[in-house]
């Protein structure tokens, strides 16, 4: 997650590309996360331009301060 006040520079988007590097020096073949909250748009759209997959959903997985229960997705993307 990436400060609100420095969201849009690229930074997670960065972050993610350092961490599939490392994962796959270290000889990791796939990545996921388990929990990407659905309403998250640009978060999700994120990890889709970067390869990840959404594999599955955890409905009403996040406890969202104004909508109340919003789902989760797993994704996944091979390396």
């Amino acid at each position: 997650m990436v400060k609100a006040a420095l969201q849009g520079q690229g930074i997670a988007k960065r972050l993610c590309e350092h961490l599939q590097a490392i994962a796959k020096e270290l000889g990791f073949e796939a990545m996921q996360f388990n929990s990407v909250v659905s309403t998250k748009v640009a978060a999700v759209h994120l990890w889709k331009t970067l390869g990840y997959q959404i594999i599955g959903t955890i409905p009403k997985g996040y406890q969202h301060r104004q909508l109340r229960d919003v789902d989760c997705y797993v994704m996944y993307q091979f390396l």
